[in-house]
């Protein structure tokens, strides 16, 4: 078995950010914190590719659990990056109420809305800055297809190693 040299693969990974970004000639790097591993592991490789002023950190719950958020914001702290905050909870549910969504009605269109408000908040913050949004999924979930077109899959770009 082939044994994986990680301080290579995080070197790789880094420059090739550095390198997609200059040729996009962009100035850096917006990533959605949701508090877990994918996003944590992002913002690291954003930081270790950028430095601490051209990676941006964004939370942004909607209807969430508040250890999320407090997750999100202690990797922001921890990597020393700025760290926005927009509760997108108010929008989903005026959403909901302007589509005239019941409550009860919980199906894969309606789950599909969230993540999309995301990418939405995040392209908008990137563009405001000239930065580019860094995608947060993992090769499994892609493989399985485990994604929402237009969500968390819109910022996706191939890194393959």
């Amino acid at each position: 078995m082939r044994k994986l040299n990680y301080e290579k693969l995080v070197l790789d990974i880094s420059n090739w950010m550095k390198e997609y970004t200059i040729a996009a000639q962009s100035k850096g790097i917006v990533v959605g914190l949701s508090g877990g591993i994918d996003s944590s592991v992002t913002a690291a490789l954003s930081v270790k590719a950028f430095g601490t002023k051209n990676v941006l950190g964004v939370g942004m719950p909607c209807n969430s659990i508040p250890q999320d958020l407090m997750d999100a914001k202690l990797v922001a702290q921890e990597l020393n990056i700025p760290f926005y905050d927009f509760d997108l909870t108010s929008v989903y549910r005026e959403l909901l109420a302007q589509l005239h969504v019941k409550e009860e009605e919980r199906d894969l269109a309606l789950s599909n809305i969230k993540p999309r408000l995301r990418m939405t908040a995040l392209y908008y913050l990137a563009q405001s800055k000239d930065y580019l949004v860094a995608g947060t999924g993992n090769r499994t979930e892609i493989l399985i297809g485990y994604f929402t077109k237009h969500g968390d899959i819109g910022m996706q770009i191939g890194f393959q190693h």
